[in-house]
């Protein structure tokens, strides 16, 4: 077991491959916070870059992609810093877009413009100016587009409309109508993000809002089904205990060990992780 001198040693580490190596290893994204208690800057930089931002499991692209959703559905200061630490990862500004995009319907539309504001001005400081082509066909019947949604949702989970634990009133049938056609239809099929990337994103918004049993095992359930493993998985939520409190995170692994545990997933397996 590493020592505690250790842990803050990689933490260091971690925070200067977040950084880009840009000198913001020691203060991180709100430096007047620090002075106010110390002890925090040590126990976050062991625990959380130390010893969670640094396991195996999960590529450091797909935490960052977790952390960033996370950050911009909390409407969070720290996106800026989750930002910058996106690209210094290597992921895309295009990406960073389509996530945020993403954003706009699990954490609401002004979460999604304030994360895409903030998102130019970082890219402006960089000297990079990036605009994604508009794709979006509005000449598509609203049948084509649902359909389109349809297709693309049941990639992941057959019974498309399974969630409802009761017959869905006709304002309930109308919002699943909406969110086949510009969700599933409109954002879910456009290239700019793998599916993977979107998979992820989906996962860590359903662990910031630390409820929606049905919705969260049915996205684990869908997870499982495109490739996405167990461990992976798990270290979503692992990831996030820090950005959204222990007790949403621990809810959401727990939800994902039931997954796990159930026939689909575990014909002659060991039970859990």
């Amino acid at each position: 077991m590493a020592t505690l001198e250790e842990r803050f040693q990689t933490g260091l580490e971690m925070r200067g491959q977040l950084a880009g190596g840009q000198g913001r290893i020691d203060k991180g994204a709100v430096p007047a916070a620090y002075d106010l208690a110390p002890d925090l800057y040590r126990i976050s930089t062991e625990s959380l870059y130390g010893s969670i931002w640094s396991r195996p499991g999960l590529d450091i692209r797909y935490r960052a992609i977790a952390t960033l959703t996370v950050a911009a559905i909390q409407l969070t200061t720290q996106v800026r810093s989750h930002i910058r630490n996106a690209l210094n990862v290597g992921i895309a500004p295009e990406e960073i877009i389509e996530i945020l995009m993403m954003v706009a319907f699990y954490g609401g539309i002004p979460a999604a413009y304030n994360g895409l504001a903030v998102t130019k001005e970082v890219l402006e400081e960089r000297g990079m100016h990036v605009v994604l082509p508009e794709t979006f066909d509005p000449s598509l019947e609203p049948t084509t587009l649902y359909e389109r949604g349809i297709a693309k949702h049941r990639e992941l989970i057959s019974d498309v409309f399974g969630y409802h634990p009761t017959e869905p009133t006709p304002v309930e049938r109308a919002l699943d109508v909406l969110m086949h056609e510009y969700l599933w239809g409109a954002v879910w099929t456009r290239p700019g993000l793998d599916m993977k990337s979107r998979i992820v994103c989906a996962l860590a918004a359903l662990v910031v809002r630390g409820q929606y049993d049905v919705s969260v095992r049915r996205m684990i359930e869908g997870a499982l089904r495109f490739g996405l493993t167990r461990t992976e998985i798990m270290e979503i939520g692992m990831q996030l205990a820090f950005y959204v409190g222990v007790l949403p995170a621990r809810a959401f692994m727990h939800i994902a060990n039931t997954v796990f545990r159930s026939p689909e997933f575990s014909p002659g397996e060991a039970r859990g992780l």
